[in-house]
C-alpha cells in the first residue's frame, strides 16, 4: 500500500462516492483534509493520473483500483517529500491489476531467483508486470533512462 493510493482513496471514501468531480477531489484534499493547498492538490491529481491511479473524463474522476479495500491508518497524512521509486510504482500497477501486494512482491522475488539475481529487482518487477498484461511502458522507459544515466557517470 502506498501513500499515493491511500491519498487517492481518501476523498472517495470521505464523500462515499465512486466518482468525484475535479473540484470535489481538490476540495477534499485541500480544505476537508488539509493535506495540500489547492494548487498542490491539482498537482497531486495530475501525478495520480500520470501514474495510472485515476482516470479523468468530462471532469469526472474515477479510481483505477478498488479504493474501498485500501487500508488507511488512523491519523494518516501523506508524505509530500517522499518520491516513489520505480519499483514501488511497478508494484502498485500490478496491485491495481487485482493481485495483492504480498503476492506481487512474491512473484517478483521468484522471478529474480529464476534469473539468478543477474538482473535488477526493478527489471524483474517489469517482467512480472508484462506477463500479467499490466501497462508499464512509461516505467520501462524511465528505468532504461536510469540505466543510461548510470552508465554515463
Amino acid at each position: 500500500m502506498t501513500d499515493m493510493m491511500q491519498t487517492v482513496a481518501m476523498p472517495f471514501r470521505k464523500r462515499g462516492k465512486n466518482v468525484l468531480t475535479t473540484s470535489e477531489f481538490i476540495f477534499a484534499l485541500s480544505l476537508d483534509l488539509g493535506w495540500f493547498s489547492p494548487e498542490q492538490a491539482k498537482e497531486f491529481l495530475n501525478k495520480a493520473k500520470k501514474d495510472g491511479l485515476v482516470s479523468i473524463k468530462d471532469d469526472e474522476i474515477k479510481t483505477n483500483f478498488d479504493f474501498k479495500i485500501i487500508e488507511i491508518p488512523l491519523g494518516f497524512k501523506p508524505d509530500l517529500k517522499k518520491e516513489q521509486s520505480v519499483f514501488e510504482r511497478i508494484i502498485d500497477r500490478i496491485v491495481m491489476g487485482g493481485l495483492s501486494r504480498k503476492k506481487a512482491i512474491a512473484l517478483v522475488n521468484e522471478k529474480q531467483e529464476r534469473m539468478l539475481n543477474l538482473i535488477e529487482i526493478e527489471v524483474s518487477a517489469l517482467l512480472v508486470a508484462k506477463e500479467r498484461d499490466v501497462d508499464v511502458e512509461d516505467l520501462i522507459d524511465e528505468k532504461y533512462q536510469s540505466f543510461i544515466n548510470q552508465k554515463q557517470k
